[in-house]
């Protein structure tokens, strides 16, 4: 039932996010309309690749988790566990992802300059891998490592994406 409703979410999302543009796009004027579909498009391809991301990351995070408890433990894997598990480490990654698309909306929307962003690098660093930590769903230190990374760097690259954009 889950594995339906999933996909039955992911085959009308298409619809869904048609619709809700159609609303939308009367009240942009056209420089908006111009920033909007660059949006859209890097928004859709990185949350497919932080889905990507996690797909590559669970294998080593399951094998972690199994293998934390030594062999005193038995595992009680149930298809419903593993799917949420699943699904919940793709969400986590692919909302992750979106980090820099909403770095470089504030920095066209002047609500955080590429100073700023730059004397922040530092706590940056810590609020990354602190949210990392949270949001994954199963604790271990290989997603914890490649969500935490790609986000620094996508930070990294707004910066230089909103300097680029300021000229």
């Amino acid at each position: 039932m889950k594995i339906a409703l999933y996909a039955g979410f992911v085959f009308a999302l298409p619809v869904v996010l048609f619709q809700l543009w159609r609303f939308i796009t009367p009240g942009l004027n056209p420089n908006e309309k111009r920033y909007a579909i660059p949006f859209v498009f890097a928004s859709i391809v990185l949350f497919a690749m932080g889905a990507f991301v996690a797909f590559l990351t669970l294998p080593k995070a399951l094998e972690f988790l199994l293998d934390v408890g030594g062999s005193q433990l038995q595992p009680e894997l149930t298809a419903d566990k593993y799917l949420s598990f699943v699904s919940l480490m793709t969400v986590a990654f692919g909302v992750a992802f979106e980090f820099p698309v909403v770095l470089v909306f504030l920095l066209l929307a002047r609500v955080l300059t590429t100073q700023q962003l730059r004397r922040w690098r530092r706590p940056a660093i810590v609020i990354i891998v602190v949210f990392a930590a949270v949001i994954t769903p199963s604790q271990d230190p290989y997603s914890l490592f490649f969500m935490a990374a790609p986000m620094y760097i996508f930070y990294e690259m707004s910066i230089i994406i909103g300097r680029v954009l300021k000229r």
